[in-house]
């Protein structure tokens, strides 16, 4: 096995990131780095929310859930979730809208930037509780407030929901 010594890179030779695109092109290119400062700005890198994040936040911008939730709920995820709940659908049948829309705008920020646990909790005991097969008024108009990502959990739940409840009306 002969071994060779690695060549020296030429200084002419452009650097490429990854592989891609030479360092210089980047530099020299003042519309394509106009286009990434633009995307830098409007999509900031967000860190993950987590479990105890979701209680700051309740505490901080929904005092009045946060005082609804009990000892004996409190370090328990999904029962914290599902008190937001609670108050949500207190919300609903008193058709006040505008604490919906707060509601819904806390947990939406939260549901597009949750880790993995809180991203569950979320769905299961917020809106998979709250709006399977809730068909009145108030819960439609509720649903309109929703963020993207928390409506394309819902529908995907949804159909979840109506595939299982076809199998479960078959005959064995």
């Amino acid at each position: 096995m002969i071994i060779r010594p690695l060549p020296m890179p030429d200084t002419d030779t452009p650097i490429a990131i990854d592989g891609t695109m030479p360092i210089h092109r980047y530099l020299s290119d003042f519309r394509m780095f106009t286009t990434l400062r633009r995307m830098l700005a409007q999509s900031p890198a967000r860190p993950l929310m987590k479990r105890i994040d979701f209680m700051q936040q309740v505490t901080l911008y929904l005092p009045e859930v946060a005082a609804l939730i009990e000892e004996r709920d409190f370090g328990v995820l999904h029962q914290e979730v599902g008190t937001l709940r609670f108050a949500t659908q207190q919300a609903l049948r008193q058709l006040d809208f505008t604490r919906v829309r707060r509601h819904l705008s806390l947990l939406g920020n939260l549901f597009e930037h949750a880790d993995a646990e809180l991203h569950e909790a979320i769905k299961t005991s917020y809106l998979e509780a709250l709006f399977l097969g809730e068909t009145s008024s108030a819960y439609l108009e509720a649903r309109s407030m929703l963020s993207k990502p928390m409506e394309q959990a819902l529908r995907q739940a949804e159909l979840r929901y109506g595939i299982l409840h076809y199998l479960r009306s078959q005959p064995v």
